[in-house]
């Protein structure tokens, strides 16, 4: 693997743990090789989509009523600074879930290609229509002529590294004028994300951008580790790994078991 690696000229590393460390530590350091990114999907897979199911679970009467019936015919998940797309697998179980039988769809954008190989496996796992870019979002949205807006934008822990690496308020900026501000009555905005790097700060900040130009509601939660809204009564994953599988990927990948996330979930009733 190591000859690989350095043939490719991405990583001369064979520790993905320390690689992980500088990526969470270091200013513009992110993925840089393949080996990385599954390293990273067989450590937060689990937790992250359990996070991201916690607060669909939480609030499934967005999606369907008490008697059964659905609120929504189509579902159209944009995703930016998808990543290993875990909302991806948390959507997947939880509308198998409430039997939604309308139109899915699911775009993911990351400007990091080294996801690809990733990406092309969810492809084939995931049986609704998936797209992913590899670029700019907001510069794809403005390039794209009558552009179908989704009714869901996921965020997930991407604020953090967006004030790690970029510029937050021109980050807010844009995706709101440009994305949140166009997307139809009855969308919703979920956000998923640790405290590195303070983006709790900006969650009200977001909040306040938001309401500018919409009329909204919102939900604050958390699991563990400091205290934003309300909070979960567990903090569990959602799949039954077996204790031998659990022990292996725990000793080799250091696999996280635990939600720990702070969320913020908004509902775009409607435009002002």
């Amino acid at each position: 693997m190591t000859a690989q690696i350095k043939k490719e000229g991405t990583c001369i590393s064979c520790n993905c743990s320390q690689c992980f460390q500088e990526m969470f530590f270091s200013i513009g350091r992110t993925f840089n090789c393949i080996y990385s990114t599954y390293s990273y999907v067989c450590r937060y897979i689990y937790q992250y989509s359990s996070e991201i199911l916690h607060l669909l679970y939480h609030h499934k009467f967005i999606f369907i009523s008490e008697k059964g019936e659905q609120r929504q015919d189509n579902i159209n998940i944009l995703s930016i600074g998808c990543g290993p797309c875990s909302e991806i697998f948390a959507f997947n179980s939880f509308l198998k879930y409430i039997n939604y039988t309308g139109n899915i769809s699911f775009c993911g954008f990351d400007i990091c290609s080294e996801w690809k190989s990733i990406h092309s496996k969810i492809s084939s796992l995931i049986p609704f229509n998936i797209d992913f870019h590899y670029e700019n979002c907001i510069r794809y949205i403005g390039d794209t002529q009558n552009y179908q807006y989704p009714n869901i934008l996921i965020l997930n822990y991407v604020l953090s590294d967006i004030c790690k690496n970029g510029d937050i308020n021109e980050f807010i900026n844009n995706i709101t004028n440009n994305l949140i501000d166009k997307m139809p009555a009855k969308s919703i905005i979920i956000i998923n994300d640790i405290n590195h790097y303070n983006p709790r700060y900006f969650y009200n900040e977001l909040i306040k951008k938001i309401k500018h130009n919409n009329n909204i509601g919102y939900n604050c939660l958390h699991f563990i580790g400091y205290q934003y809204g309300q909070k979960y009564k567990y903090n569990n994953i959602f799949f039954s790994l077996g204790q031998k599988n659990l022990s292996f990927l725990q000793k080799k990948y250091n696999t996280k078991t635990i939600c720990s996330s702070a969320q913020l979930i908004i509902f775009k009733k409607n435009n002002k």
